[in-house]
């Protein structure tokens, strides 16, 4: 068992890694954000709006995948915050987001944007997000 308290309420495994997504709450627009980790229930996000309060509904936009809406759990006000998406994920979207952020991580060190067609990944290599 983990000493870490959340670890305790964890039901499944985290996978890390670093992707952009865009985040829009209800009547804004979408910005660009930073995913760290993803479960087929949640993710931890980074970049995120100031306002942005623990219970606020969310959506968010994986490349083609999403709108995705989740709600805010727990939240580092300004800079991160969990979210508990409404619906889980199907396991083949999970999957495939999965094997998309891995495949980021192999061809840059930057958070990408998750698309399909691998010369739009070499196209937009450099482009990263900025808080």
């Amino acid at each position: 068992m983990s000493n870490n308290k959340n670890d305790q309420y964890r039901l499944l495994e985290r996978h890390e890694f670093v992707a952009q997504c865009r985040l829009r709450t209800p009547g804004s627009l979408a910005r660009i954000s930073i995913v760290r980790n993803l479960t087929s229930e949640g993710c931890a996000v980074e970049c995120i709006p100031v306002s942005l309060q623990r219970g606020d509904v969310i959506y968010l936009q994986f490349g083609t995948v999403g709108p995705i809406e989740g709600r805010v759990v727990w939240l580092r006000k300004g800079m991160e915050a969990g979210i508990r998406f409404e619906q889980g994920l199907y396991p083949a979207v999970f999957d495939r987001l999965i094997h998309l952020a891995h495949r980021n991580m192999v061809l840059s060190d930057e958070p990408m944007e998750l698309k399909e067609d691998p010369i739009m990944f070499r196209k937009n290599m450099h482009r990263t997000a900025a808080c």
